[in-house]
């Protein structure tokens, strides 16, 4: 099956960027990604985080995980996906499209 994924920045605040993420299948969400450039966790379109999920790719390790299978996994390609661009960019980008499996 394949899918896709597209990520657009909507917010930079001091806490960090804000990512507005949207699947073919119709699943939505936001993500904040500090300014290290670090750490992704989920948030409101305002940029507040939502519970306790966050994804550090420093130590390439995701914490306090949703029990919600559907929406971990969304979380985790969308931060892989922002990260991925960043490091390939050199800075992180305004938008992202990409087609996964």
């Amino acid at each position: 099956m394949t899918a896709s994924l597209t990520c657009r920045k909507t917010l930079s605040l001091e806490a960090g960027s804000v990512y507005a993420w949207e699947t073919a299948e119709g699943a939505t969400g936001n993500i904040l990604i500090d300014p290290e450039r670090s750490v992704a966790r989920p948030c409101t379109v305002e940029g507040i985080t939502l519970g306790n999920m966050l994804l550090d790719k420093n130590i390439g390790n995701l914490e306090n995980p949703d029990p919600d299978p559907t929406l971990r996994r969304s979380f985790l390609i969308a931060a892989s996906v922002i990260f991925r661009e960043g490091e390939r960019q050199g800075r992180l980008p305004d938008k992202i499209t990409r087609t996964y499996w």
